[in-house]
C-alpha cells in the first residue's frame, strides 16, 4: 500500500528534528487519544511544539485549529507544515502564528 502524503513528509520531518535534538514524537490518533492534538510534539529549548503537518492546499480541521488556538495561548510555539523547512520554521519560533492561524 502507497504511504500517504503526510506519512511521507513525517518520515522526512523526524528526522531531522531529531538529529537536531530536542524530543520528538509522531502523534497516532487513536480511539483512546483526545482529539485534535498536533501531527508531531516535541519540547524544543525548553519549549512545547506543536506541529501540524498538511499536504499543500489541505487545512487542519476545525478540532485540530481548536487544539493549536490552545496550546498556543498557553505559550507553546504551534504551526502548520507542508515542508521540512516550515517544520523548522515552527520549531525555531519563525513561522509566525498569526500567519499560520490566516492559511488555516
Amino acid at each position: 500500500m502507497p504511504k500517504k502524503p503526510e506519512t511521507k513528509l513525517s518520515n522526512q520531518v523526524l528526522p531531522r528534528l531529531r538529529a537536531e535534538g530536542g524530543w520528538w514524537v509522531k502523534i497516532h490518533g487513536g480511539p483512546f487519544q483526545a482529539t485534535g492534538i498536533p501531527d508531531i510534539v516535541g519540547c524544543w529549548r525548553g519549549r512545547f511544539v506543536g506541529i501540524e503537518l498538511k499536504i499543500p492546499g489541505e487545512k487542519p480541521s476545525g478540532i485540530q485549529q481548536e487544539t493549536m488556538d490552545l496550546l498556543h495561548l498557553a505559550g507553546a510555539r504551534v504551526g502548520l507544515a507542508t515542508t521540512v523547512e516550515e517544520a523548522l520554521s515552527v520549531r525555531d519560533g519563525k513561522n509566525d502564528y498569526t500567519l499560520f492561524r490566516n492559511r488555516g
